[in-house]
């Protein structure tokens, strides 16, 4: 239970925030802009389908 919510808080609050915050700083970082916005998005499904198993052997 404590994971789920551990889960949920860093995919809803951590990653959208700290994201945001080292988007700003890319500038700084890299001495250039960046040329692509952020999405934030998180793989919610990592599983291999039967055929992408196959292929990793």
């Amino acid at each position: 239970m404590i994971f789920n919510i551990l889960d949920k808080a860093y995919k809803k609050i951590w990653v959208p925030i700290f994201g945001r915050v080292l988007y700003r700083f890319v500038d700084l970082i890299e001495r250039k802009s960046p040329k692509e916005k952020p999405t934030f998005k998180i793989i919610e499904n990592t599983s291999l389908e039967d055929t992408d198993q196959s292929k990793i052997k």
